[in-house]
C-alpha cells in the first residue's frame, strides 16, 4: 500500500490540488446561484418514510469524504492517474451541466437550527446543486476504482463493510434533507457513465485499465 501512495506522488499532488480547486469553485457558485427556473422531483417512497435524522447521520454524510480523495492516491500508474482524472471531469462536469440548467433545490429543513455536523454541511454546501446526487456519483465512481485496484484481493467481510458504508452514506443524504431519492438514481447513473468514460471508452481507456490489472499482479508476485 505504501509503495502505491509514494507511485507518482507528484502527479497525484498536482492532480488533488487542480481537481479540488475545480471542483469546489464551480460547486460553490453553482449551489447558491439559480441562472434559471429551480425545479422539484417528484417524491418517491424512502422521501416519505425516512425521518430527518442530522445526528449521527449528518456525520456518516461528511464520511465520504474521507474516502474519494485518499483512493486516487492509490493509483499505481500514470496511465490511470490521468484517466482517473478524466472519469473525475466527466462526472463533475455532466453534474455541473444539471446544475446550471435545471437547478433543484435540495428538500432541506430550513427551520431547524442546524447544529454539530449538520452545521458544517449547511456552511459549505449551497442548497442548488441536489440533482443528480455527487454523493451518490462519488459512491459509484470511486467503488468501481476499488474494484479496479483490488478486485477480488478484497475479502468477503471487507466487501461487505464497504457496501454498508455506502448504503449508510446514501440513507443519511435522505436523512439529512440534503438529496430526494431520485437524485440518488440519477446521481448513481452519472457515476456509472464517468466510470466508462474513464475506463472502457476507447482503446487508450481500457489500455489504462488494463495496466492497473497488469500492475496488481506484478504486486502480487513482488509480495511473494
Amino acid at each position: 500500500m505504501w509503495s502505491r501512495f509514494q507511485a507518482h506522488w507528484g502527479l497525484k499532488l498536482r492532480l488533488t490540488i487542480l481537481l479540488n480547486l475545480g471542483f469546489w469553485t464551480v460547486y460553490s457558485v453553482l449551489g447558491r446561484i439559480a441562472l434559471f427556473p429551480r425545479r422539484t422531483p417528484p417524491l418517491l417512497w424512502p422521501d416519505l418514510v425516512i425521518p430527518f435524522q442530522p445526528e449521527p447521520w449528518a456525520w456518516i454524510y461528511l464520511s465520504q469524504f474521507l474516502v474519494v480523495g485518499p483512493l486516487a492516491w492509490l493509483i499505481p500508474t500514470r496511465s490511470g492517474l490521468l484517466r482517473f482524472g478524466v472519469g473525475f471531469a466527466a462526472l463533475s462536469g455532466i453534474s455541473f451541466l444539471i446544475f446550471l440548467f435545471f437547478p433543484v433545490a435540495s428538500p432541506r429543513i430550513l427551520s431547524a437550527p442546524p447544529f454539530g455536523a449538520m452545521a458544517w454541511i449547511v456552511g459549505y454546501d449551497g442548497i442548488l446543486n441536489a440533482f443528480p446526487s455527487l454523493h451518490a456519483g462519488f459512491l459509484v465512481f470511486e467503488g468501481a476504482l476499488a474494484w479496479r485496484l483490488f478486485g477480488r484481493r478484497l475479502s468477503v467481510p471487507l466487501r461487505c463493510v464497504g457496501v454498508a458504508w455506502g448504503l449508510a452514506v446514501l440513507y443519511a443524504t435522505i436523512a439529512t434533507r440534503q438529496h430526494y431519492a431520485v437524485d440518488l438514481l440519477a446521481g448513481g447513473v452519472v457515476g456509472a457513465v464517468a466510470d466508462w468514460w474513464a475506463w472502457g471508452s476507447s482503446p487508450k481507456a481500457r489500455a489504462a485499465a488494463t495496466m492497473l490489472q497488469q500492475s496488481d499482479v506484478a504486486s502480487q508476485a513482488g509480495s511473494r
